[in-house]
């Protein structure tokens, strides 16, 4: 009775395993049927380490396909035919181009198909060959296109390192390094006496300030004393004057009166007294003259310094 009872579980379980799988198997032609694709080639002259087939096909960072085979060109071994799987839901452009990217640092490589723009045409098929991708320039590609240069440069880079580097430049250069640790210490010394020369000077024009300004004090005081005594001596002096210049006016007036009177001849004494009329006129002109002079200027009776006169040849 149990044996009958396991022998048809076990069987309804494979007739149910069978089902799911034919129905499995049915999902999945369907969903192959559903997402089509379309075939296209790519050919690249770079390198394609890191690629295999059914590595995927990336557009702006979205997987549009795989690739279904790599193979070389027997055509031109120096190109790589790629053939590639991308949805026909992608439309691929006559101004796309295919890349050769990696993964990060994992080895792995996968196609970015790159460029395109909505006004440019779909890409076609030409003779009945497949859609032709052109390829673009991957940055491996370009650093090993430039990776010789760079090594020629950095070759030629070394040697004048090593040239620049060599014993002699080195000796020369700790000359230089001496050297300019000399003029250093020597304009460190002209500095300072040129500080020291800075700060006489600075003192030496304080004193000269202090001198200026003590001469223009006393100066000053000096000045005002001179035109004081002038004002005093001109106060003192002026009566006398105008006595001088009275008795001056009178000797005059007399002297004329007498000459008048001796030339009607109410005197005899014309002959004797002319002389002495003479010479009281002379005083009376030097006695006006010199009360003029103090008038102008009272300073030079007293600073005014008398020059003698010369004698007969001299």
């Amino acid at each position: 009775m149990y044996s009958k009872v396991n022998y048809t579980l076990i069987g309804a379980f494979v007739v149910l395993f069978v089902v799911a799988i034919i129905s499995f198997a049915f999902w999945l032609g369907n969903r192959g049927i559903q997402d089509n694709y379309s075939l296209y080639l790519l050919r690249v002259k770079d390198s394609v380490t890191g690629l295999s087939k059914d590595s995927g096909i990336k557009m702006k960072g979205v997987d549009i396909g795989s690739i279904k085979s790599i193979s070389i060109n027997p055509k031109n071994i120096e190109e790589i035919d790629i053939i590639l799987k991308i949805k026909n839901s992608i439309p691929i452009k006559e101004d796309m181009f295919g890349i050769i990217k990696m993964y990060g640092l994992t080895g792995l490589s996968y196609i970015d198909i790159s460029g395109g723009t909505n006004n440019s045409a779909v890409l076609k098929s030409k003779n009945g060959s497949l859609p032709t991708i052109k390829s673009g320039v991957s940055l491996l590609s370009k650093l090993g296109n430039n990776l010789e240069e760079v090594m020629v440069k950095l070759v030629t880079l070394l040697d004048k390192g090593q040239h620049l580097l060599s014993d002699k430049n080195i000796k020369n250069f700790s000359k230089s390094l001496d050297n300019l640790q000399k003029l250093l210490e020597k304009s460190l010394v002209l500095e300072s006496q040129a500080i020291e020369t800075l700060k006489k000077g600075e003192d030496t024009l304080v004193v000269t300030q202090k001198s200026i300004k003590d001469f223009s004090k006393d100066f000053n005081t000096v000045s005002s004393n001179i035109s004081i005594a002038t004002k005093d001596i001109h106060k003192e002096v002026m009566p006398s004057i105008e006595s001088f210049t009275k008795m001056s006016k009178s000797i005059d007036k007399m002297v004329r009166t007498f000459e008048k009177s001796v030339i009607r001849g109410d005197y005899n004494m014309q002959k004797i007294m002319h002389p002495m009329m003479i010479d009281l006129q002379e005083l009376s002109i030097q006695i006006s003259q010199m009360a003029t002079e103090f008038e102008d200027s009272p300073n030079d009776i007293l600073f005014k310094s008398t020059t003698s006169r010369k004698g007969p040849g001299e």
